[in-house]
């Protein structure tokens, strides 16, 4: 039963707003050197690590001992550290038994409702990229893609960006009894040729941009999302709209960069 404290709040209200009294200072810090660690951070010694934490010396080696002794830091050299294979097991125990699309589906939400636009998750099956999970835009624009809505990859910069990440040969099996080569634009591939010829220009690109080139009033914008555990694509994160809703220039800088940063957030949680 909640108890009333001289000032009239509820004295469990008292206690929450106090949480920092329960604090143990010494797992923070040790939480916070794991997140050190990141793509260029891979190894560091005991002194960067004092010196990023603002702690001495003695501090952080107790801290970086602690981790070692369980299994979360490794020591690589004589004076390096880095982590080790328990923390990626921290993650990866939970989030693979969560599906891509219930680990996407608030970061989209969170992309949707920053830019204002639809936001699109798809994969690749056989010719076809197919959107496995949306988020509708803000405002009056409605999109006509749908959860199951397939389009072919070939003509589209989503199913482009997948294809373009396939071996030449695996490309050629796919299409090898296709013959359904629609042509949006100047830009649509329409044999196998054409397609390959499109494929090694998009492996240089670290996203694609269509500006009305597979509908003529539409702009989409797809990045690549990664899975950890293979480093392969294993979706891709992709944006629409009118081509009234952001000047080309925009679209292309601005969106293009709030998108990747978006799908990069997602790739951290895929183990697929």
């Amino acid at each position: 039963m909640n108890s009333i404290s001289k000032d009239g709040l509820l004295e469990h209200e008292t206690e929450s707003n106090n949480d920092e009294r329960y604090l143990v200072p010494g797992l923070v810090r040790g939480l916070a050197i794991l997140k050190l660690f990141d793509q260029n951070h891979q190894e560091m010694t005991i002194s960067e690590i004092a010196e990023k934490l603002d702690v001495n010396r003695s501090s952080a080696f107790r801290l970086i001992h602690t981790l070692e002794y369980c299994g979360y830091l490794k020591k690589m050299s004589q004076k390096n550290y880095a982590l080790d294979s328990n923390v990626m097991e921290l993650g990866f125990n939970s989030l693979s038994k969560s599906s891509m699309i219930d680990l996407a589906s608030p970061i989209m939400r969170e992309l949707r409702d920053k830019i204002k636009i639809a936001v699109h998750l798809s994969i690749l099956e056989g010719t076809d990229i197919v959107f496995i999970s949306n988020a509708q835009s803000i405002g009056s624009f409605t999109s006509n893609v749908h959860i199951g809505t397939r389009w072919h990859a070939h003509a589209t910069v989503i199913g482009q960006l997948v294809l373009s990440r396939l071996s030449e040969s695996e490309v050629i099996k796919r299409y090898e009894n296709f013959t359904d080569w629609k042509v949006y634009s100047e830009r649509t591939p329409h044999d196998i040729d054409s397609l390959l010829a499109r494929l090694k220009e998009v492996r240089e690109q670290e996203f694609m941009i269509s500006w009305g080139h597979f509908n003529t009033d539409m702009a989409a914008c797809a990045v690549p999302i990664y899975s950890q555990s293979t480093q392969e694509m294993a979706a891709v994160l992709s944006v629409s709209c009118p081509l009234s809703t952001y000047t080309e220039d925009a679209f292309r800088t601005d969106v293009a960069r709030t998108v990747i940063a978006y799908a990069e957030k997602i790739s951290k949680f895929i183990y697929i």
